[in-house]
């Protein structure tokens, strides 16, 4: 396993602006000699959650290391928050994530049209932003037309905070997100969703008390809707967090059967993504 740590900042050549986050942890397989062969990757893009109010650890490098294990080389973005930083901070720093995988992935031996992200809670949103919005002014101001190269090949939302609707909503998220520069009904996903966007592979626990459910089935409608292909896999017992739902993770319910229920949602979104050609090459 080869490991690093890029600044992205450093990279693209920008300003930090008192910026504290916006690095990438790379887990990327080795090349073996011996084999006498190059074998190219897809990858993960890695976004944790949080509510934009800290980046969870959990649902960062134990995500990359079971995608890792499926033949992805992965790459966990850990991105800036509020109080200190709203829009268009996060935004940017994703979608800088996302570019700096698409401009190198001939060097780092990755399949270039084959670069999925996957984000969990208020990370599902800043995923969406990038799979549904990869033209917002603040992708532009970076990458101009390029910003099309934004958008994963493939998305998966776990848990995710989708809508601004106040009756399901998740308000901490979008207070934190939208500071005093972006209006939360502008960053709802599911109002924006379009034809264009990727196939994407969905799933949520029904009693989930802190992101209702209802985020990640509108978020499906909308998606089908546009003739998306999509697929949703709502759990019946479990809560919020679960995110590879094993001990290491979730230690407090280490028996709990819902973590050995739902965490077959590994498998079904791998699968899923193997349909779209997610595969070594």
């Amino acid at each position: 396993m080869i490991i690093d740590k890029i600044d992205l900042f450093s990279y693209f050549g920008r300003e930090r602006g008192g910026a504290l986050a916006g690095t990438l942890t790379c887990y990327r397989h080795s090349q073996y000699a011996e084999m006498n062969r190059t074998t190219r990757h897809p990858a993960m893009l890695v976004i944790p959650g949080g509510g934009y109010s800290f980046v969870s650890e959990r649902e960062g490098d134990p995500v990359a290391l079971a995608f890792f294990g499926a033949g992805f080389d992965c790459f966990v973005l850990d991105y800036d928050v509020a109080p200190r930083f709203s829009y268009p901070v996060q935004v940017q720093e994703a979608a800088m994530a996302m570019m700096y995988i698409r401009k190198n992935a001939e060097r780092l031996l990755l399949l270039p049209d084959k670069v999925a992200a996957i984000g969990f809670s208020a990370g599902g949103h800043l995923l969406g932003c990038i799979s549904v919005l990869w033209d917002d002014p603040a992708v532009r101001e970076l990458f101009g037309e390029e910003c099309v190269s934004v958008r994963p090949d493939a998305s998966v939302y776990s848990y995710a905070v989708v809508s601004s609707d106040p009756k399901i909503y998740h308000g901490g998220s979008f207070v934190n997100f939208c500071g005093t520069k972006a209006l939360p009904d502008d960053y709802s996903i599911d109002k924006k969703v379009r034809p264009s966007c990727k196939p994407s592979f969905i799933w949520a626990n029904t009693p989930d008390d802190c992101v209702r459910v209802e985020n990640s089935v509108r978020l499906y409608q909308a998606l089908t809707a546009a003739g998306v292909p999509a697929e949703l896999h709502l759990f019946r017992d479990g809560w919020h967090g679960m995110t590879v739902c094993s001990e290491e993770v979730d230690g407090n319910r280490p028996l709990a059967p819902a973590l050995a229920y739902t965490r077959s949602w590994l498998p079904l979104c791998k699968k899923f993504l193997a349909t779209l050609g997610f595969v070594n090459d």
